[in-house]
């Protein structure tokens, strides 16, 4: 019976990229969606090696690797942190609690096969193949397991550039021919002696033989471009339909999440109305003087070092007047109008016409987790909170992308500057505090 690798993580497209380079050295991939899945899948399996995400709902990874390491059942299980988390410090405290080493979530298909190798599950990487060693329609294959996870820009992208392939054999094809007829029509002219017109009259059977041969040569070689065509295109049909089915499961996912984070936004609403005035002032005031620092830069996660500190100050005032409960804090993201440049998008010339900018925000996907990003120092605090504080106040963290901003976009981008327009988006890149006393959370 082949290896098995267990791949621990929230997001699906995530699981699918890692499942397809493990799939590579024959391994067989499980999956579990969350650090408590994981835990009733080894009850009952033991996997060669678990691949562990850090940020996940409810138990996050660290602490799903400190209760496998916990149990003699399940403790020589090797397990690589498979993360968007990065640093020595990361590193050094993942190695603390037992896990072998972290990978990125960019890992190229080569890392990956040296972990495997470092851990013995699997032998010596395989050579690559000669370049020339499978037909165009099988290299184009290889790549189309990357629309697992396009978004519909670069859907647009690969459809534009099959429509192009599609012309280019098209003429490839014409090209092919005329020059195959011209070719063959220069050496039937060069192998004909000078006659008089009555003895080319006397070899017309076998000049019309070799004819024959040309053209029957020309139809097979139609032939075979046509069946090439029609398997690229079919191919390409299916990788389009496959991807169509993994959007609407992500867009399934997404709404099931925010219908969960609205429920718990909600209940905060709902008892504020039930609240005194006084109380409700209070926390009124507390989120406010909060929220007021709350926007952060681009290129930043939004829980960094920086407000460690800020957290750290807001549980003592709360413990200080005797709240117990939730600290919500949701993170948003701007849609900024960005320039591309060698080391990735960067906030446009504030001068130049935001129309001109090559996007304006994320994805919905690569939005939701940049709401999420946050330091190893903000990840270790709000891990310790409950402790710390003897349950008495619990932060729980809704990324929320950029679905939810308070400024609203301009309509037109062809009259705004990109600093106008990105005055707005820095409006919306923030985070906002609401407290949930336990009297709700139940």
């Amino acid at each position: 019976m082949g290896k098995c690798a267990l791949i621990v993580d929230d997001s699906r497209t995530s699981r699918v990229v890692l499942e397809r380079i493990l799939a590579t050295h024959d391994l067989i991939v499980d999956h579990a969606d969350s650090a408590e899945s994981a835990l009733e899948y080894l009850a009952d399996h033991r996997p060669d090696v678990i691949f562990m995400d850090h940020l996940m709902p409810g138990m996050d990874g660290f602490q799903a690797v400190a209760a496998i390491k916990r149990n003699p059942q399940t403790a020589t299980i090797p397990i690589m942190m498979y993360t968007s988390q990065k640093g020595d410090v990361y590193v050094g405290q993942a190695r603390a609690l037992g896990a072998v080493g972290v990978l990125p979530k960019e890992v190229e298909p080569v890392a990956v096969s040296k972990v495997l190798e470092s851990l013995h599950i699997v032998g010596t990487a395989p050579a690559p193949p000669p370049i020339d060693a499978k037909p165009r329609e099988e290299a184009v294959s290889v790549e189309l397991p990357i629309l697992e996870s396009v978004d519909q820009d670069l859907r647009h992208l690969l459809e534009d550039l099959f429509d192009q392939q599609q012309v280019i054999l098209k003429r490839d094809l014409q090209n092919s021919s005329e020059a195959i007829a011209a070719r063959v029509a220069d050496r039937i002219k060069a192998a004909e002696p000078e006659e008089p017109e009555a003895e080319i009259d006397e070899r017309r059977p076998g000049w019309l033989s070799a004819r024959f041969w040309v053209i029957a040569a020309l139809v097979g070689i139609i032939t075979v471009l046509s069946f090439s065509y029609l398997q690229l295109n079919e191919r390409w049909q299916d990788a389009v339909d496959e991807n169509a089915n993994l959007r609407d499961a992500i867009d399934r996912q997404a709404a099931q999440s925010a219908g969960t984070e609205d429920t718990l936004l909600r209940q905060i609403d709902d008892y504020r109305s039930t609240m005194n005035a006084s109380q409700a002032a209070m926390l009124d005031a507390i989120e406010w003087g909060i929220n007021r620092s709350g926007r952060y830069s681009f290129g930043e996660p939004p829980l960094g070092d920086v407000r460690v500190g800020d957290f750290e100050a807001l549980t003592n005032h709360l413990l200080a007047i005797g709240f117990t409960g939730q600290v919500v804090v949701e993170t948003h993201v701007g849609n900024h109008c960005l320039s591309f440049a060698s080391e990735g998008y960067r906030l446009a010339d504030p001068q130049s016409m935001a129309e001109r900018c090559d996007a304006r925000g994320f994805s919905m996907d690569e939005a939701l987790e940049l709401s999420r990003r946050q330091s190893v120092a903000m990840a270790n605090f709000i891990n310790a909170s409950e402790t710390r504080t003897g349950g008495a106040v619990r932060f729980s963290i809704l990324g929320r992308g950029a679905a939810n901003p308070i400024v609203e976009y301009p309509v037109s981008v062809t009259a705004v500057t990109a600093g106008e327009w990105n005055a707005i988006a820095d409006a919306n890149h923030r985070i906002e505090i609401r407290l949930l006393p336990d009297s709700t959370a139940q």
